[in-house]
């Protein structure tokens, strides 16, 4: 009996060479007819996108999922970076912002009206005195630069105080509102002397020793005389800011406002003279 060939094969390699003979049959008109598959083609391509786009779904659902959470972790680590280099420059304003009313502050020493002749020296201010009811401050220069007790400072407002003590490397300036400090003071409108003293308050000068009937207003200014030649005469000392005469005594109570800054102020001038004996401040009492 006469048998078919493709009937003693197994099925599964019947289907092969059918298979195998379509694809031979499909690309040889795809190559001679092109036109003509070119259509099925379409429709195949539009059939299999549903198809891929389901099939890719898990994969780009992990992606654009692995995505959001790194662009948040991006995002915070970026968030943490920017407020610390705010923080930084925030920081570095303040010190800029320090460092510009330093440089007016020295502007101010430099060029400041009160001091018109004699030589300078600036000076950084370092600490105060231990003792609480003193008003002494220290600034960095001493000895070695030429620094005596007796030497007048101030700031760019007006006379702060007097060398009392100098270091090789530092010297103790008396404030005027120290309780023993006092200097000759003259004022601007009459040219009447008095005396001022200390009161143990930073903002609070007192005049002494002047009758009630002195014709002093308040507002006047208070200069240095020269007198005792502890401090060089014309350098601002105060104002006038109350005048009382009726208290029981012959003397009148003036009070006056200190120019200068004693309660702050970070640098200082120390003025040199040769006219300054080289005394203690308190000496004038």
């Amino acid at each position: 009996m006469q048998t078919n060939l493709f009937s003693r094969q197994p099925p599964s390699f019947r289907s092969f060479i059918i298979a195998v003979i379509t694809c031979l049959a499909v690309l040889f008109f795809n190559w001679r007819m092109p036109h003509v598959i070119q259509p099925a083609r379409d429709v195949l391509y539009a059939a299999y996108n549903p198809i891929y786009a389901l099939a890719s779904y898990p994969v780009l659902s992990r992606e654009w999922l692995n995505q959001q959470t790194k662009s948040e972790d991006q995002l915070r680590r970026e968030n943490t970076a920017m407020n610390a280099e705010l923080l930084q420059a925030q920081v570095r304003l303040q010190k800029l912002s320090e460092l510009s009313a330093e440089n007016t502050r020295l502007r101010g020493l430099l060029d400041t009206p009160l001091i018109i002749d004699g030589r300078m020296e600036i000076a950084e201010v370092i600490g105060t005195d231990a003792d609480p009811l003193r008003h002494i401050i220290v600034i960095n220069r001493g000895s070695s630069s030429s620094l005596k007790a007796g030497q007048t400072v101030l700031d760019d407002k007006g006379i702060m105080g007097q060398i009392i003590a100098v270091y090789p490397h530092s010297s103790r300036i008396m404030l005027l509102s120290d309780k023993e400090h006092s200097l000759s003071v003259r004022l601007e409108r009459t040219g009447m002397r008095a005396i001022v003293s200390g009161t143990g308050d930073l903002g609070h000068l007192k005049m002494e020793y002047v009758p009630t009937s002195a014709n002093i207003k308040v507002g006047e200014k208070v200069y240095s005389s020269g007198l005792g030649e502890h401090f060089p005469a014309g350098y601002l000392v105060g104002t006038v800011s109350a005048v009382n005469r009726h208290n029981s005594g012959e003397f009148a109570k003036i009070d006056v406002v200190p120019a200068a800054q004693l309660a702050g102020g970070h640098h200082v001038v120390v003025l040199f003279s040769d006219s300054l004996a080289m005394e203690q401040p308190h000496a004038d009492r």
